[in-house]
């Protein structure tokens, strides 16, 4: 066990926990990564208030543009939290999402990002017939997928239900992992860190339609309701299927935030919804 130097002034944050080869990063991406640090290792804990901009601005050698960057890119990652008037707070462990999500929500100022928490509530290996089987299993007939079913939180409310699929045999941990453990994670960003399988194609499409009876009772929504439903294939090197989901979302209020792909939509998936009644 490596025994950890006294721990510095919060004011030295920076010097302490600056990532060692940063060059080539841009500059956001460098202090992001240095306040990650500094979280991970217990110099701010759960529920601790972060410097606000300027005094961030005074402890490094960045702008204010700078640090309200990576102050934002925290927390569309789930590390930190921001209250109104107050300023931005370390987010509680359970609800630090970590990595690129394929989707967050965007507050009323249509900047910052609004907290969101998932919670597994489904998990089962499934042979079912659809537009995303072929893509994600080469076309093996019979091949057992594996699907995981969650709410999605945006602070304190279930605003949308989500199913992904992915391959239960190429992603063990997934497939392995206590129901517990992936509530709040970030599925393709662990398959992404365990296998060193980065994401590098994203594509999604997205209608409005009649919501999928077990996405309605999920949701405790009327059946039949109205609202959107959003595909996300997420492929590695352009050709490695690594997930494929769908988003659930009933009319609301809070605006979505799609992460940009260069990607084009894959020939497999369709629209269709997975079980829905057609």
């Amino acid at each position: 066990m490596i025994t950890l130097a006294p721990r510095p002034s919060r004011g030295n944050f920076f010097a302490r926990y600056r990532p060692r080869e940063s060059n080539a990063a841009p500059k956001y991406a460098i202090l992001r990564d240095a306040l990650i640090a500094a979280i991970e290792d217990g110099h701010w804990k759960s529920g601790d208030q972060l410097p606000n901009e300027l005094e961030l601005t005074a402890m490094t050698p960045y702008s204010l543009g700078t640090v309200q960057r990576a102050i934002q890119s925290l927390v569309a990652e789930g590390f930190v939290t921001r209250k109104q008037r107050s300023g931005s707070y370390v987010a509680p462990t359970h609800k630090r999402i970590g990595g690129p999500w394929l989707f967050r929500f965007i507050g009323d100022d249509g900047h910052a990002f609004l907290p969101m928490y998932t919670k597994v509530t489904g998990r089962r290996k499934v042979v079912e017939r659809g537009p995303w089987f072929d893509w994600l299993t080469h076309g093996v007939p019979g091949k057992a997928l594996l699907r995981i079913d969650r709410e999605i939180r945006v602070e304190s409310d279930r605003v949308a239900f989500n199913r992904m699929y992915l391959d239960a045999e190429a992603y063990p941990l997934i497939a392995t992992a206590t129901i517990r453990s992936l509530d709040g994670a970030n599925i393709v960003h662990l398959i992404q860190d365990a296998y060193r399988l980065p994401v590098s194609k994203i594509a999604h499409m997205a209608r409005a339609g009649a919501l999928p009876e077990f996405a309605c009772k999920a949701l405790d929504l009327r059946r039949g309701t109205v609202g959107m439903i959003v595909e996300i294939a997420a492929s590695a090197g352009g050709s490695r299927p690594v997930s494929y989901q769908q988003l659930f979302l009933p009319p609301t209020k809070v605006r979505i935030y799609i992460s940009e792909s260069s990607g084009d939509w894959h020939s497999g998936p369709g629209v269709d919804a997975p079980g829905a009644d057609r």
